[in-house]
């Protein structure tokens, strides 16, 4: 398991981080946990770590100035610096002390679950990583059915879906859910995704009770000129004309005439 090291004054915080979390879903334990960056620096420079979690804001050294500090230190650990400031200055920083991510307040469940996955990917290259998880499960059943959920995850969540939150609910990281994915179902994750969307809107676009931009709205498009772009793109035709031949199968892509 990825061995993680949290840094965070405020007490709460800290504790809803180490014991809430659901770190062991990602691979991930938390091995130590300070609320000052002096004690972290210390800890980190005896003892070996895969992915610091530090606050930016904290008592005597700030966040950056712990990472400055290990970077000097010839400690390479993997950052993830959370703060409650939209400071330009601190992004600067953050990227010249190589930091992985920069997560703002309040920390959202599937964004720090995506950048820890995404250290993860890199901490394993995909071709070792495939080839391990295929030995670890060899039955292709398994992989059907990690499929299955994904596409169970894409069918209630069709309005906010993402390749990112999708890994998330299996477990995987995104870039080796999207080979498994692709492998399983022949399938890409966004082509998926998108024909799920648009197959739905064909479906609510029955009901002449909603208006497009309602439906739009209903199948993850915020904005209804992209949504009828997308759905020209898969359908052939605009939503409006869709409806003026409702008679036609709305499952099915429709050439034009």
């Amino acid at each position: 398991m990825l061995r993680l090291v949290i840094v965070e004054d405020e007490t709460n915080l800290r504790d809803c981080l180490k014991s809430l979390f659901p770190w062991s879903s990602l691979n991930v334990s938390v091995v130590a946990d300070f609320a000052n960056g002096q004690d972290a620096y210390r800890y980190l420079m005896q003892n070996p770590a895969d992915i610091l979690l530090t606050d930016i804001r904290l008592p005597g050294i700030t966040g950056l100035e712990l990472v400055q500090m290990l970077r000097e230190s010839q400690n390479f650990i993997h950052v993830i610096v959370l703060t409650g400031y939209r400071q330009f200055n601190y992004a600067q920083q953050a990227i010249r002390y190589q930091v992985h991510d920069f997560l703002l307040k309040p920390i959202k469940y599937e964004e720090l679950s995506a950048a820890v996955l995404r250290i993860s990917e890199q901490m394993q290259p995909p071709e070792r990583e495939e080839k391990e998880n295929f030995r670890a499960a060899d039955d292709f059943s398994y992989h059907e059915r990690i499929a299955t959920e994904v596409k169970q995850y894409v069918s209630s969540h069709l309005t906010d879906a993402s390749l990112e939150s999708a890994a998330v609910s299996v477990s995987l990281s995104p870039g080796y859910l999207s080979r498994l994915f692709s492998r399983i179902t022949g399938e890409t994750f966004s082509d998926y995704l998108a024909r799920c969307r648009m197959e739905k809107a064909a479906e609510i676009l029955k009901d002449i009770h909603y208006k497009t931009y309602e439906v739009s709205l209903m199948v993850g498009y915020d904005n209804p000129k992209n949504f009828t772009r997308a759905f020209k793109q898969y359908y052939h035709i605009t939503p409006r004309e869709f409806r003026d031949r409702i008679g036609r199968a709305p499952s099915d892509p429709i050439q034009e005439d």
